[in-house]
């Protein structure tokens, strides 16, 4: 059997860069709403999404409104695997959350001057 190390870098590469997934989907749903922009999001947001699916809801279903149970397993194995590494991640953030806090006119400023152009 021969070893793949292309393939192998591959995979590694990908699963790397999914983890810390909730904290950067946190952040894109929260950018035009600066009055609800919050420090740990993704923690935040993973351990919503995780007592969802604790109470037997689903996060989100498809058009007949209906989705298989098995889903709901997957995404909580994920919600769990992610959730140290958006923790990790959320911490070497937080200077820039707090700016965002503090500072919401500066960000402001920029999303109006980046739409004139």
């Amino acid at each position: 059997m021969k070893f793949n190390t292309g393939r192998w870098a591959t995979v590694i590469l990908l699963s790397l860069l999914m983890l810390g997934c909730s904290s950067i989907r946190a952040r894109t749903d929260i950018v035009d709403q600066d009055d609800k922009w919050r420090v740990y999001p993704g923690v935040r947001q993973d351990v919503n999404d995780f007592g969802t699916l604790m109470k037997g809801q689903p996060l989100k279903t498809d058009e007949e409104g209906v989705q298989p149970g098995w889903i709901n397993g997957i995404v909580g194995f994920i919600l769990a695997f992610d959730l140290p590494f958006s923790t990790v991640f959320d911490t070497v953030v937080v200077p820039y959350d707090l700016y965002r806090i503090y500072n919401p006119e500066a960000f402001r400023k920029n999303d109006r001057a980046s739409t004139d152009k």
